[in-house]
């Protein structure tokens, strides 16, 4: 198997919100993803954290839905569950790297299966844990 990614909520929701910043680059992304059939590993917290974002942004319930329901059928992927394990993995990372609570997640389950994490949020960016080899979609995109 090739690189494993973890693609944070914030590259998901902003491929269906096109006004928001690095949503060209996250739709690429996933075309090239479903091309290649590129692994993802991500945590279950995605499937909440991206029905949320675009209920909230959009005013749209069904398209929230709709989103939550085509992520968790995306393969291939693992979809990670929010166990003690991977919690307490999360608050370490948290605590040591000052990263908010989701954040921490997706990190621990980046490290947890030695994927690469990516993200459009700029303090994950720099505070996540240089294992994970946090980039945006942009810079992803360069070495595809």
């Amino acid at each position: 198997m090739g690189t494993l990614f973890t693609l944070d909520a914030s590259v998901f929701v902003s491929s269906v919100k096109h006004d928001e910043p690095g949503a060209a680059e996250s739709l690429k992304l996933f075309d090239i993803i479903r091309e290649k059939g590129l692994p993802l590993v991500e945590p279950t917290l995605l499937l909440v954290e991206t029905a949320a974002a675009v209920a909230r942004g959009t005013g749209d319930e069904k398209l929230a839905q709709r989103l939550a329901e085509t992520i968790s059928r995306l393969a291939p992927m693992v979809l990670v569950d929010l166990d003690t394990g991977m919690s307490l993995m999360a608050a370490r990372l948290a605590a040591r790297y000052r990263l908010r609570g989701a954040d921490a997640i997706y990190a621990a389950a980046a490290e947890q299966y030695g994927a690469r994490l990516v993200t459009l949020d700029k303090e994950q960016l720099s505070r996540a844990p240089k294992s994970v080899k946090p980039c945006t979609p942009a810079t992803l995109l360069q070495k595809l």
